[in-house]
């Protein structure tokens, strides 16, 4: 009797992993039918105020089923202090990207693996002031029964557009901590170096530069390219840089960290030390010795 409880009882915790694991696996094989995908995700363009320029976004059905697409735009701001962003909607009386962007909002439909180029034009005022603005074209996917100026939204993606208009802009930016991951090595170990760097400009870019390590005769030992992702205006990100050095270190290096702007130089700039005693190449330096 005890040995049929036991076989009932595995049978049903097999019956229902089993029930549970394809029942996973279908509902992910159904999602990922769903597919929908933009290019590219990011539109940047640098256009002179009074004239105007074209672009596209590709929006293609990567899913099994017909399915209707609706496009909005929205205003995009950079919160300060901070990597990210809010979408807000447009404020009355005020001209934004959003005012500036022309683009079809007429809903239309795709077919399974079916691509669309959705072209639209920015056109900037005469009048509009030098700096960055930024907006999202969200591309909603419903329902294509609803096509008619409606649709029956079950999710949507959003392409940024990052526009800035050349003239008389801040180009300028913060070095708020420029540190390591362990001031004091004994051993060979991966080091990495971080920094908070904040975009106290007008328009958005990204923070580009070097990290020069020198050792306690001056000497250099390396340089390090900084490529860091775009910050936006009032905005911080905190980048982090590798130093694959394979060799031991022993004494002390400093770590000059500065970041520049084509045509206007270095435009911020920090230190940092390392101390390294190595304890295995110590030690056998000390055996030699005895």
């Amino acid at each position: 009797m005890a040995k049929n409880l036991k076989f009932i009882i595995l049978t049903s915790v097999l019956f229902f992993a089993q029930v549970f694991y394809f029942g996973l696996f279908s509902v992910e094989q159904a999602e990922a039918a769903q597919g929908f995908t933009i290019f590219p995700a990011k539109v940047s363009l640098s256009i002179d105020k009074g004239t105007e320029q074209s672009s596209w976004i590709r929006v293609t059905n990567a899913g099994d089923a017909r399915v209707g697409v609706l496009v909005s735009i929205q205003d995009m701001v950079p919160t300060a202090n901070s990597g990210g962003f809010n979408y807000v909607p447009k404020a009355p009386g005020i001209t934004s990207l959003v005012d500036w962007i022309a683009i079809d909002k007429k809903v239309f439909s795709l077919n399974p693996n079916e691509s669309k180029e959705v072209p639209f034009a920015i056109k900037v005022p005469a009048d509009a002031s030098p700096g960055s603005r930024f907006a999202i074209v969200f591309f909603a996917t419903g329902d294509p029964a609803g096509e008619k100026g409606q649709l029956n939204v079950s999710a949507r993606v959003g392409a940024l557009v990052f526009l800035t208009v050349p003239g008389d802009f801040r180009q300028t930016g913060e070095i708020l901590d420029f540190r390591t991951n362990n001031k004091f090595i004994f051993q060979k170990e991966p080091i990495s170096f971080k920094f908070d760097f904040q975009n106290t400009g007008t328009v958005y870019f990204e923070p580009k530069g070097a990290i020069t390590i020198t050792n306690i005769f001056g000497q250099t030992v390396d340089t390090i390219p900084v490529e860091g992702q775009v910050v936006l205006p009032t905005g911080l990100r905190t980048l982090t840089i590798a130093w694959p050095y394979g060799g031991w270190l022993f004494g002390i290096y400093k770590a000059h960290l500065a970041i520049s702007v084509t045509g206007k130089g270095d435009i911020a700039a920090a230190d940092t030390t390392i101390y390294a005693f190595p304890i295995i190449p110590s030690l056998g330096a000390l055996g030699v010795l005895i």
